[in-house]
Protein backbone atom coordinates (compact mmCIF):
# COMPACT_ATOMS: atom_id res chain seq x y z
CA UNK A 1 0.00 0.00 0.00
CA UNK A 2 1.42 3.37 -1.03
CA UNK A 3 1.95 6.32 1.27
CA UNK A 4 -0.75 8.22 -0.63
CA UNK A 5 -3.35 5.50 0.01
CA UNK A 6 -2.41 5.32 3.68
CA UNK A 7 -2.80 9.07 4.01
CA UNK A 8 -6.11 9.00 2.17
CA UNK A 9 -7.40 6.16 4.35
CA UNK A 10 -6.34 7.95 7.50
CA UNK A 11 -8.06 11.17 6.46
CA UNK A 12 -11.27 9.31 5.58
CA UNK A 13 -11.25 7.50 8.95
CA UNK A 14 -10.58 10.79 10.74
CA UNK A 15 -13.42 12.48 8.87
CA UNK A 16 -15.81 9.64 9.76
CA UNK A 17 -14.69 9.78 13.41
CA UNK A 18 -15.19 13.55 13.61
CA UNK A 19 -18.54 13.41 11.78
CA UNK A 20 -19.79 10.59 14.02
CA UNK A 21 -18.84 12.48 17.17
CA UNK A 22 -20.38 15.69 15.89
CA UNK A 23 -23.61 13.91 14.98
CA UNK A 24 -23.93 12.19 18.36
CA UNK A 25 -23.06 15.46 20.10
CA UNK A 26 -25.64 17.56 18.30
CA UNK A 27 -28.39 14.96 18.47
CA UNK A 28 -27.88 13.68 21.99
CA UNK A 29 -24.92 14.26 24.25
CA UNK A 30 -24.77 18.07 24.05
CA UNK A 31 -28.16 18.12 25.82
CA UNK A 32 -26.98 15.64 28.42
CA UNK A 33 -23.47 16.86 29.17
CA UNK A 34 -24.12 20.63 29.03
CA UNK A 35 -26.86 23.07 29.93
CA UNK A 36 -27.34 24.12 26.31
CA UNK A 37 -31.14 23.80 26.56
CA UNK A 38 -31.30 24.46 30.31
CA UNK A 39 -30.06 22.65 33.43
CA UNK A 40 -31.32 19.13 34.06
CA UNK A 41 -30.84 16.39 36.63
CA UNK A 42 -27.99 14.01 37.36
CA UNK A 43 -30.00 10.85 36.71
CA UNK A 44 -30.53 11.45 32.98
CA UNK A 45 -26.93 12.51 32.49
CA UNK A 46 -25.44 9.60 34.45
CA UNK A 47 -27.79 7.13 32.80
CA UNK A 48 -27.25 8.62 29.31
CA UNK A 49 -30.98 8.97 28.66
CA UNK A 50 -31.74 12.09 26.62
CA UNK A 51 -35.45 11.34 26.61
CA UNK A 52 -35.62 11.64 30.40
CA UNK A 53 -34.15 15.14 30.67
CA UNK A 54 -36.46 17.92 31.79
CA UNK A 55 -34.63 21.26 31.31
CA UNK A 56 -35.49 23.91 33.90
CA UNK A 57 -34.23 27.21 35.20
CA UNK A 58 -34.72 28.66 38.66
CA UNK A 59 -37.71 31.03 38.75
CA UNK A 60 -39.86 32.28 41.62
CA UNK A 61 -43.61 33.01 41.41
CA UNK A 62 -44.56 33.20 45.09
CA UNK A 63 -45.41 36.33 47.11
CA UNK A 64 -43.20 35.49 50.10
CA UNK A 65 -39.63 34.24 50.20
CA UNK A 66 -37.79 32.46 52.97
CA UNK A 67 -34.61 33.81 54.55
CA UNK A 68 -31.14 32.33 54.42
CA UNK A 69 -28.74 33.00 57.29
CA UNK A 70 -26.96 35.67 55.22
CA UNK A 71 -30.27 37.56 55.07
CA UNK A 72 -31.02 37.32 58.77
CA UNK A 73 -30.97 40.68 60.53
CA UNK A 74 -32.64 39.77 63.80
CA UNK A 75 -36.15 39.41 62.37
CA UNK A 76 -38.82 37.50 64.23
CA UNK A 77 -38.72 33.90 63.00
CA UNK A 78 -41.77 31.67 62.86
CA UNK A 79 -40.20 28.52 61.42
CA UNK A 80 -36.59 27.32 61.26
CA UNK A 81 -35.73 24.65 58.68
CA UNK A 82 -32.61 22.45 58.70
CA UNK A 83 -32.02 19.81 56.06
CA UNK A 84 -30.12 18.54 53.05
CA UNK A 85 -30.37 19.43 49.36
CA UNK A 86 -34.18 19.17 49.46
CA UNK A 87 -34.10 22.11 51.89
CA UNK A 88 -31.52 23.99 49.88
CA UNK A 89 -33.12 24.22 46.45
CA UNK A 90 -31.32 21.18 45.08
CA UNK A 91 -33.94 20.27 42.48
CA UNK A 92 -33.79 23.62 40.71
CA UNK A 93 -36.56 24.91 38.49
CA UNK A 94 -39.70 26.77 39.47
CA UNK A 95 -40.02 27.75 43.15
CA UNK A 96 -37.28 25.29 44.07
CA UNK A 97 -37.39 26.07 47.81
CA UNK A 98 -40.26 24.38 49.64
CA UNK A 99 -39.78 27.01 52.35
CA UNK A 100 -41.26 29.63 50.00
CA UNK A 101 -44.51 27.63 49.87
CA UNK A 102 -44.43 27.32 53.66
CA UNK A 103 -43.95 31.10 53.95
CA UNK A 104 -46.50 32.05 51.27
CA UNK A 105 -49.31 29.59 52.04
CA UNK A 106 -49.17 30.14 55.81
CA UNK A 107 -47.97 33.76 55.95
CA UNK A 108 -44.91 32.86 58.03
CA UNK A 109 -41.33 34.05 58.27
CA UNK A 110 -39.11 31.07 57.51
CA UNK A 111 -35.35 30.85 58.04
CA UNK A 112 -33.29 28.07 56.46
CA UNK A 113 -30.00 26.85 57.92
CA UNK A 114 -27.60 24.35 56.40
CA UNK A 115 -26.41 21.31 58.31
CA UNK A 116 -23.14 21.82 60.16
CA UNK A 117 -21.92 18.31 59.33
CA UNK A 118 -23.43 16.32 56.47
CA UNK A 119 -22.48 13.00 58.07
CA UNK A 120 -24.27 13.70 61.36
CA UNK A 121 -27.31 15.35 59.83
CA UNK A 122 -29.84 18.02 60.81
CA UNK A 123 -30.63 16.74 64.31
CA UNK A 124 -26.98 17.07 65.35
CA UNK A 125 -27.03 20.65 64.03
CA UNK A 126 -30.14 21.44 66.05
CA UNK A 127 -28.51 20.02 69.19
CA UNK A 128 -25.58 22.43 68.76
CA UNK A 129 -27.92 25.38 68.20
CA UNK A 130 -29.89 24.46 71.32
CA UNK A 131 -26.89 23.96 73.63
CA UNK A 132 -25.02 27.04 72.39
CA UNK A 133 -27.95 29.35 73.07
CA UNK A 134 -28.19 30.31 69.40
CA UNK A 135 -31.66 28.83 69.16
CA UNK A 136 -32.77 31.19 71.92
CA UNK A 137 -31.60 34.11 69.78
CA UNK A 138 -33.64 32.92 66.82
CA UNK A 139 -36.63 31.97 69.02
CA UNK A 140 -38.66 30.19 66.33
CA UNK A 141 -42.14 28.88 67.03
CA UNK A 142 -41.37 25.68 65.14
CA UNK A 143 -38.40 23.75 63.75
CA UNK A 144 -38.59 21.52 60.65
CA UNK A 145 -35.92 18.81 60.41
CA UNK A 146 -35.76 17.46 56.87
CA UNK A 147 -33.79 14.54 55.48
CA UNK A 148 -33.84 12.45 52.35
CA UNK A 149 -35.58 9.19 53.22
CA UNK A 150 -32.85 6.78 52.19
CA UNK A 151 -30.42 8.05 54.83
CA UNK A 152 -32.93 9.02 57.53
CA UNK A 153 -31.95 6.02 59.66
CA UNK A 154 -28.26 6.74 59.18
CA UNK A 155 -28.73 10.34 60.38
CA UNK A 156 -31.36 9.92 63.08
CA UNK A 157 -31.25 6.25 64.09
CA UNK A 158 -27.86 6.27 65.79
CA UNK A 159 -26.66 7.21 69.28
CA UNK A 160 -26.35 11.00 69.44
CA UNK A 161 -24.64 13.22 71.99
CA UNK A 162 -27.33 15.62 73.19
CA UNK A 163 -24.61 17.53 75.07
CA UNK A 164 -22.60 18.58 72.01
CA UNK A 165 -21.84 22.29 71.94
CA UNK A 166 -19.84 24.67 69.75
CA UNK A 167 -18.39 28.07 70.46
CA UNK A 168 -20.05 31.20 69.08
CA UNK A 169 -17.06 31.69 66.77
CA UNK A 170 -17.31 28.15 65.37
CA UNK A 171 -21.01 28.67 64.65
CA UNK A 172 -20.31 32.07 63.05
CA UNK A 173 -17.71 30.51 60.77
CA UNK A 174 -20.14 27.75 59.83
CA UNK A 175 -22.77 30.31 58.84
CA UNK A 176 -20.27 32.01 56.54
CA UNK A 177 -19.99 28.88 54.43
CA UNK A 178 -22.34 28.55 51.46
CA UNK A 179 -25.32 26.36 52.37
CA UNK A 180 -25.53 24.65 49.01
CA UNK A 181 -23.45 25.03 45.87
CA UNK A 182 -24.75 23.17 42.80
CA UNK A 183 -22.04 21.26 41.00
CA UNK A 184 -21.20 23.08 37.78
CA UNK A 185 -20.87 20.92 34.69
CA UNK A 186 -17.31 20.92 33.34
CA UNK A 187 -16.75 22.32 29.85
CA UNK A 188 -17.04 19.60 27.20
CA UNK A 189 -15.97 19.68 23.55
CA UNK A 190 -17.97 17.86 20.90
CA UNK A 191 -15.32 15.11 20.71
CA UNK A 192 -15.45 13.47 24.13
CA UNK A 193 -15.69 10.05 25.78
CA UNK A 194 -19.36 10.64 26.56
CA UNK A 195 -20.25 10.15 22.89
CA UNK A 196 -18.94 6.60 22.91
CA UNK A 197 -20.53 5.94 26.31
CA UNK A 198 -23.84 7.11 24.88
CA UNK A 199 -23.54 4.61 22.00
CA UNK A 200 -22.52 1.84 24.40
CA UNK A 201 -25.38 2.42 26.82
CA UNK A 202 -27.89 2.91 24.02
CA UNK A 203 -27.10 -0.58 22.76
CA UNK A 204 -27.30 -2.05 26.23
CA UNK A 205 -30.70 -0.42 26.81
CA UNK A 206 -31.98 -2.57 23.94
CA UNK A 207 -31.49 -5.71 26.03
CA UNK A 208 -31.73 -4.53 29.64
CA UNK A 209 -33.50 -1.70 31.43
CA UNK A 210 -30.66 -0.70 33.79
CA UNK A 211 -27.22 -1.10 32.20
CA UNK A 212 -25.48 1.16 34.73
CA UNK A 213 -24.79 0.18 38.34
CA UNK A 214 -25.54 3.61 39.74
CA UNK A 215 -28.79 4.55 37.98
CA UNK A 216 -31.72 2.15 37.84
CA UNK A 217 -34.35 2.52 35.12
CA UNK A 218 -37.70 0.76 35.39
CA UNK A 219 -40.85 0.78 33.28
CA UNK A 220 -44.00 2.20 34.87
CA UNK A 221 -47.54 1.00 34.34
CA UNK A 222 -48.61 4.50 33.28
CA UNK A 223 -46.95 7.76 32.19
CA UNK A 224 -46.15 9.80 35.30
CA UNK A 225 -43.69 12.27 33.78
CA UNK A 226 -43.99 14.89 31.03
CA UNK A 227 -40.93 13.93 28.98
CA UNK A 228 -40.34 11.59 26.04
CA UNK A 229 -39.66 8.69 28.42
CA UNK A 230 -42.83 9.46 30.35
CA UNK A 231 -43.29 5.91 31.65
CA UNK A 232 -39.72 5.34 32.85
CA UNK A 233 -38.60 5.73 36.45
CA UNK A 234 -34.97 6.74 37.02
CA UNK A 235 -33.59 6.50 40.56
CA UNK A 236 -30.33 5.92 42.40
CA UNK A 237 -29.32 2.42 43.37
CA UNK A 238 -28.84 3.85 46.88
CA UNK A 239 -32.64 3.79 47.26
CA UNK A 240 -32.36 -0.01 47.25
CA UNK A 241 -29.00 -0.43 48.98
CA UNK A 242 -30.09 1.50 52.07
CA UNK A 243 -33.24 -0.55 52.73
CA UNK A 244 -31.18 -2.89 54.91
CA UNK A 245 -30.52 -0.04 57.37
CA UNK A 246 -34.19 0.10 58.40
CA UNK A 247 -33.95 -2.37 61.24
CA UNK A 248 -36.55 -2.29 64.06
CA UNK A 249 -33.82 -1.22 66.50
CA UNK A 250 -32.68 1.68 64.31
CA UNK A 251 -36.25 2.85 63.74
CA UNK A 252 -36.95 2.84 67.49
CA UNK A 253 -33.78 4.80 68.18
CA UNK A 254 -34.64 7.30 65.45
CA UNK A 255 -38.03 7.87 67.05
CA UNK A 256 -36.54 8.07 70.54
CA UNK A 257 -34.04 10.72 69.43
CA UNK A 258 -36.79 12.81 67.86
CA UNK A 259 -39.05 12.49 70.90
CA UNK A 260 -36.20 13.55 73.16
CA UNK A 261 -35.54 16.62 71.02
CA UNK A 262 -39.25 17.42 70.91
CA UNK A 263 -39.31 17.43 74.73
CA UNK A 264 -36.30 19.75 74.92
CA UNK A 265 -37.86 22.16 72.44
CA UNK A 266 -41.26 22.03 74.13
CA UNK A 267 -39.67 23.51 77.27
CA UNK A 268 -38.95 26.59 75.16
CA UNK A 269 -42.36 26.64 73.54
CA UNK A 270 -41.04 25.33 70.20
CA UNK A 271 -42.76 22.62 68.16
CA UNK A 272 -40.71 20.03 66.30
CA UNK A 273 -41.65 18.80 62.82
CA UNK A 274 -39.87 15.87 61.17
CA UNK A 275 -40.09 15.76 57.37
CA UNK A 276 -38.35 12.86 55.63
CA UNK A 277 -38.49 13.33 51.86
CA UNK A 278 -39.88 10.09 50.46
CA UNK A 279 -37.40 8.32 48.20
CA UNK A 280 -38.27 8.40 44.52
CA UNK A 281 -38.28 4.61 44.37
CA UNK A 282 -40.49 4.39 47.45
CA UNK A 283 -43.08 6.80 46.07
CA UNK A 284 -43.33 5.26 42.59
CA UNK A 285 -42.64 1.60 43.42
CA UNK A 286 -46.27 0.44 43.19
CA UNK A 287 -46.32 1.59 39.55
CA UNK A 288 -43.17 -0.33 38.51
CA UNK A 289 -43.96 -3.17 36.12
CA UNK A 290 -42.69 -6.50 37.48
CA UNK A 291 -40.81 -4.78 40.29
CA UNK A 292 -37.83 -6.99 41.29
CA UNK A 293 -36.94 -4.99 44.39
CA UNK A 294 -38.28 -5.24 47.95
CA UNK A 295 -40.72 -2.59 49.19
CA UNK A 296 -39.59 0.34 51.30
CA UNK A 297 -41.54 0.28 54.59
CA UNK A 298 -39.93 3.32 56.24
CA UNK A 299 -43.08 5.47 56.27
CA UNK A 300 -45.35 2.59 57.20
CA UNK A 301 -43.13 1.85 60.21
CA UNK A 302 -42.91 5.53 61.14
CA UNK A 303 -46.70 5.87 61.23
CA UNK A 304 -47.02 3.27 63.99
CA UNK A 305 -44.45 4.77 66.36
CA UNK A 306 -45.54 6.91 69.36
CA UNK A 307 -44.55 10.52 68.66
CA UNK A 308 -44.28 13.72 70.64
CA UNK A 309 -43.29 15.59 67.48
CA UNK A 310 -45.22 16.36 64.29
CA UNK A 311 -44.58 13.91 61.49
CA UNK A 312 -44.91 15.24 57.92
CA UNK A 313 -45.85 12.14 55.94
CA UNK A 314 -44.59 13.14 52.50
CA UNK A 315 -45.26 9.67 51.11
CA UNK A 316 -48.96 9.70 51.99
CA UNK A 317 -49.42 13.23 50.65
CA UNK A 318 -47.62 12.67 47.36
CA UNK A 319 -49.01 9.17 46.81
CA UNK A 320 -52.47 10.72 46.75
CA UNK A 321 -51.25 13.08 44.03
CA UNK A 322 -50.06 10.12 41.95
CA UNK A 323 -53.43 8.42 42.35
CA UNK A 324 -55.00 11.57 40.94
CA UNK A 325 -52.73 11.33 37.89
CA UNK A 326 -50.38 14.17 38.80
CA UNK A 327 -47.23 14.13 36.66
CA UNK A 328 -43.77 15.35 37.62
CA UNK A 329 -44.21 15.32 41.38
CA UNK A 330 -40.57 14.31 41.21
CA UNK A 331 -38.43 15.47 38.32
CA UNK A 332 -38.04 12.62 35.81
CA UNK A 333 -34.28 13.17 35.54
CA UNK A 334 -33.52 13.94 39.18
CA UNK A 335 -33.80 12.50 42.67
CA UNK A 336 -35.51 15.68 43.99
CA UNK A 337 -39.20 16.52 44.06
CA UNK A 338 -40.58 19.42 42.03
CA UNK A 339 -42.52 22.54 42.97
CA UNK A 340 -45.71 20.52 42.55
CA UNK A 341 -44.73 18.33 45.48
CA UNK A 342 -43.76 21.31 47.66
CA UNK A 343 -47.07 23.01 46.96
CA UNK A 344 -49.10 19.88 47.64
CA UNK A 345 -47.29 19.13 50.91
CA UNK A 346 -47.63 22.59 52.41
CA UNK A 347 -51.22 22.97 51.38
CA UNK A 348 -51.92 20.05 53.69
CA UNK A 349 -49.49 20.57 56.58
CA UNK A 350 -50.73 22.97 59.25
CA UNK A 351 -48.50 25.11 61.45
CA UNK A 352 -50.52 26.27 64.45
Amino acid sequence: MTYKKLTCGFLIALAVFVALNFGIWKCCTERLLTDSDGPGGDLARTGYLVGAKLPRRATVHLPRRHLEIKDYQGQKIDVLTIGDSFSNGGGGGRNNYYQDYLASLHNLTVLNLGMFEQRKGPLATLIVLLNSGYLDRLAPKAVVLQTVGRIAVERFGQPLSFDENWSAEAIRQQFQKPVYVPTALPPVKFINTGNMKYLYYSMRYLVQDSPTRQVLVKKLSQPLFSVQLSDRLLFWHDDIDNLARQTPEAMLLLNENLNRMADLLARKGIKLYFMPAVDKYDLYSEYIVNNPYPPNRFFERMRSLPKRYRFIDTKAILAEGLRQGEKDLYYPDDTHWSWKASERIFKQVRFE
